[in-house]
């Protein structure tokens, strides 16, 4: 192979051990050309000979300016005139080469030159550290707190792959602070001395493998959306990706024409907070259009070989038949899919169907439906506390599972306390266990006042259906046949 991959790490503080490293692969024949993230190290099959390495810090971009391709041009040119050669730079760190022996003026600078520089560019570095790592914080605690315990996210792929990383990103990020923070103070008391500075002789094997396992989940999150996209033909997955992009392209068109401008920094501010509306007005445009059409723009789906029902199954007379059908794949529930299918009176019948890993989850994942629908009691609680403050029965709160009687018996009592045993009266008249085995199941549970909500556990199956009377018995056959139980 004229190439090789290595998964090292390099930064402020350990990059003239990083320069040892590069001269010994030199001498087994292996050029540094490319780094990644600070992490891949890529090298090119070269004849092994003798090099020495000198890495500049040299800070190219911070959140609103940008060294130009210009400037960038001119830094090199001087290493190259003094006798050094450019072989690749990372992040602020630029990395050059010279046949060992040969005669070339020293590119680094003194002591407090370069601990200057390392300062700037490791306090900027901090400062983005700050504010990432509280969103990781918050982003761990939806996803992970969520993981088993919300319908979507036992049904996504994407939240499942990208879990296991948060942790390490987490560590990562504070180990970092940590590394950085002592750096500088310990530099900073040294340069004041007169001594040398001191970098960090740490194996780095945190960051290492933090690294390593992101690039490995951003390779199975491009495999999942290529699937999900062309063979499920998820539109979901579609639109989630297409509003990526729209940030991907947005972002780049600023940092490559206004972050290395002329102008001054406020204008650069402003031209990031007018990009930020741009981005934001494009996918807000791309969302609203993508699930309009998701929402309305049914079709005529194959549904042979699904566990779902239709509502032509319910009818003497077949009509044409308008549905949408969209599948998924994760590791917790490795088949699902979900069908609308609609008539021509705007009525829909609906299916969630998920086939579990094993029956634990399949356990809680119908212990998610029941959690869903008692939080959907909250939509109507504001109606009910209405109803008390005024003192009166409103004919709609029959449709939730308030009759006028019960309402009569709380309305002397304090508008909290009415509202809460009125909660209480709608859950048990909501959600049901199917006492009276009108559907022959073990794990059966209606899950609203009018039963046209209701979910299945089977074996590994879980069903969630919406749309019919599922008390009526000829229903209830029609049903189970279709499905399979």
């Amino acid at each position: 192979m004229n190439f090789k991959i290595e998964n090292n790490f390099i930064n402020i503080t350990n990059y003239p051990s990083i320069e040892d490293h590069f001269e010994k692969m030199a001498r087994e024949g292996w050029l540094i050309t490319k780094i990644i993230m600070g992490s891949i190290f890529i090298y090119k099959k070269i004849n092994p000979e003798e090099l020495d390495f000198s890495i500049m810090p040299y800070e190219i971009e911070t959140a609103f300016t940008r060294k130009s391709k210009e400037d960038l041009e001119e830094f090199q040119s001087v290493c190259e005139r003094v006798g050094w050669n450019y072989a690749t730079k990372t992040y602020n760190l630029h990395i050059y080469f010279k046949e060992a022996g040969s005669q070339a003026e020293k590119i680094s600078t003194d002591e407090e030159t370069e601990f200057s520089n390392l300062e700037f560019i490791g306090k900027r570095q901090l400062k983005s550290l700050y504010i990432q790592t509280p969103f990781l914080l918050l982003f761990s605690w939806f996803i992970l707190g969520g993981l088993f315990g919300n319908i979507y996210t036992m049904k996504d792929a994407v939240s499942q792959i990208v879990a296991p990383i948060i942790p390490f990103a987490i560590i990562l990020s504070l180990s970092t602070i940590v590394h950085i923070r002592k750096f500088l103070k310990i530099n900073k008391e040294n340069i004041k001395l007169g001594k040398e500075i001191e970098f960090s002789k740490s194996s780095f094997y945190i960051e290492k493998t933090s690294f390593f396992l992101f690039f490995i989940i951003i390779f199975l999150l491009v495999i999942y959306f290529i699937y999900s996209i062309f063979f499920l033909r998820n539109k979901f997955t579609l639109l989630y990706s297409s509003l990526i992009l729209i940030g991907l392209i947005v972002g780049s068109l600023y940092r490559i024409f206004v972050k290395p401008s002329k102008i001054s920094r406020n204008y650069k501010i402003i031209g990031f907070f007018l990009t930020l509306g741009l981005a934001s007005i494009l996918a807000i445009g791309v969302g609203r259009f993508g699930i309009t059409n998701l929402l309305y723009g049914v079709e005529d789906p194959d549904i042979d070989g699904y566990k779902v029902i239709s509502s032509n199954d319910f009818r003497d007379q077949v009509m044409e038949k308008t549905g949408d059908l969209m599948e998924k794949r994760s590791i917790l529930i490795p088949k699902s899919y979900e069908y609308t299918s609609f008539d021509k009176r705007d009525r829909y019948v609906r299916t969630e169907y998920g086939d579990a890993l094993n029956e634990n989850l399949a356990e809680n994942l119908l212990d998610n439906y029941l959690r869903q629908a008692k939080n959907s009691l909250g939509g109507h609680l504001q109606q009910v506390r209405e109803s008390f403050q005024e003192g009166v029965y409103d004919e709609e709160l029959s449709e939730i599972g308030i009759t006028k009687e019960e309402f009569q018996d709380l309305k002397e009592k304090d508008v909290k306390e009415a509202v809460d045993e009125s909660e209480k009266i709608m859950k048990e008249k909501w959600i049901k266990k199917d006492t009276n085995n009108l559907w022959r199941l073990e794990e059966v549970y209606f899950l609203n006042y009018k039963n046209d909500e209701i979910v299945i556990k089977n074996g590994k199956e879980v069903f969630y259906l919406e749309g019919k009377d599922f008390t009526n018995p000829e229903i209830i056959e029609i049903t189970k046949d279709k499905l399979e139980l």
